[in-house]
């Protein structure tokens, strides 16, 4: 198989072409989003067979593996802005380097961090205070779903530098073929079928890592099959290369972990409030209409990163503002969509996942405040994504930190427990923050202090 045939660097800068051009590189990305979706529906099916133990084990032992691929996102956000900028500026000589040491980035670091998790892992389980059968099952998910860290890396780094040329199509097709892969692995290990072996959690820790490297050799080979093939040989390490990614992506990472934190601190504040044990069941049933909008989101975002990135190269500054307001807009338009939708069938909603009375109607408070700010939501994803294609994930990570630390904790507890307003207060804190992150975004792309960021 070859990797998907793509525009040139002068078709998607084609100034008739701008809006077009950012839909057909936000849609792929999109249907990945719906593709991993459905993975993670149907992993909680499969391993909600073997009951509640196995349940809580994997659901911490796959926050766990999130996080190191949240980590791996740093070597992705690097090589998308960098990549771009050199495609844009037609500078072969140091895209070829930046790809190349991001993928012998990504090998070093993802071989680091499974070291570090498996010497880690006991301190790391033993502070979710799980029961006895719980941990155990956590513990054996992990000892072997750890073994696909290096691929997680290994596809985060290879994904940066296609988006970075434009080229979202072949992502993915590398995310369905980890995610079918992941899905059969889970029904014949789990289960033990066709004279396989019942491994249980064991089964679904293997067919992780085997998911996981599945959709790293399924990238590898789409670029090694390519008009570019030298971009699939990593390179020894330079460390000035290696740091230029990283100023980039570690931010970008960083905002990923703000968020993780945050919401520990939001779930606290909801625990302490009258509603209680319904406000923290409900949460979870808001999130998941959220990671459903958040699909247009994240993927017009990664858009806006590599196009703006591209234009910035090609030293077309008004072109790069374009994208980024054109990518933002698109974006609004179909998460309001989606909001209008969550509004009005809140209830719906909310009923497939509770039949509680009081869950059910903190569920549907919680869809309906939060679509108010959907639109400004939609605006501060996409914008920020803009800012790391070029180059600024500071003053993203910076605005993400104060919207969630310093906005809507401390206004949540106000609101929620200072005032006496209950979980009604926590989700206008939530939906007000995410109103203000918009706000901020566009004062901050508006600001246009990005465009003389280097890279």
């Amino acid at each position: 198989m070859k990797a998907a045939p793509v525009d040139t660097v002068a078709e998607l800068l084609a100034e008739e072409r701008v809006a077009r051009t950012v839909w057909r590189l936000a849609l792929p990305t999109m249907t990945a989003s719906v593709v991993q979706s459905a993975n993670s529906f149907l992993d909680r099916i499969f391993v909600g067979q073997l009951g509640p133990h196995a349940l809580a084990g994997v659901g911490v032992g796959s926050q766990l593996m999130f996080l190191t691929m949240a980590l791996a996102m740093a070597v992705s956000a690097g090589a998308t802005a960098i990549v771009a900028r050199m495609a844009g500026a037609g500078d072969t000589d140091n895209l070829r380097r930046a790809a190349r040491q991001a993928l012998g980035l990504g090998l070093v670091l993802g071989a680091c961090f499974m070291f570090l998790a498996y010497l880690l892992l006991p301190q790391i389980v033993r502070w979710y205070g799980l029961e006895a059968g719980a941990d155990q099952q956590a513990r054996q998910f992990l000892a072997l779903a750890l073994l696909g860290v290096p691929a997680s890396f290994l596809m985060m780094g290879l994904s940066g530098t296609f988006r970075g040329l434009g080229d979202t199509r072949s992502p993915m097709y590398a995310s369905i073929v980890a995610t079918l892969v992941h899905i059969v692995g889970d029904y014949l290990l789990i289960f033990g079928k066709f004279g396989l072996p019942r491994l249980g959690v064991q089964g679904a820790g293997i067919a992780m890592a085997i998911s996981l490297w599945a959709g790293a050799l399924m990238l590898w080979l789409l670029q090694w099959r390519s008009a570019r093939r030298e971009l699939a040989i990593p390179a020894l390490p330079n460390w000035s290369w290696w740091w230029r990614i990283l100023r980039i992506g570690l931010p970008a990472s960083a905002r990923t972990f703000i968020y993780s934190t945050s919401a520990v601190m939001f779930t606290g504040v909801l625990a302490a409030t009258a509603a209680g044990t319904a406000a923290v069941a409900a949460l979870p049933i808001g999130l998941t209409a959220e990671s459903i909008a958040f699909m247009p989101g994240f993927a017009f975002a990664i858009a806006a990163s590599a196009l703006v990135g591209q234009a910035l190269g090609a030293r077309n500054e008004r072109l790069a503002e374009r994208f980024g307001w054109t990518a933002a807009w698109q974006s609004c338009a179909v998460m309001t969509t989606m909001a209008v939708v969550f509004y009005v069938f809140a209830e719906q909603f909310a009923g497939l996942f509770t039949s509680d009375p009081q869950v059910k109607a903190l569920a549907v408070a919680y869809l309906r405040i939060n679509a108010l700010t959907e639109p400004l939501l939609a605006f501060g994803m996409t914008l920020a994504g803009a800012l790391q294609g070029a180059g600024d994930s500071l003053k993203a990570m910076f605005a993400t930190l104060l919207t969630q630390w310093v906005v809507r904790i401390p206004l949540a507890y106000l609101l929620a427990l200072g005032l006496g307003w209950d979980a009604i207060g926590a989700w206008w804190a939530m939906s007000l923050s995410s109103g203000f992150s918009g706000v901020l975004m566009i004062a901050l792309f508006r600001h246009g202090g990005w465009k003389r960021v280097k890279v």
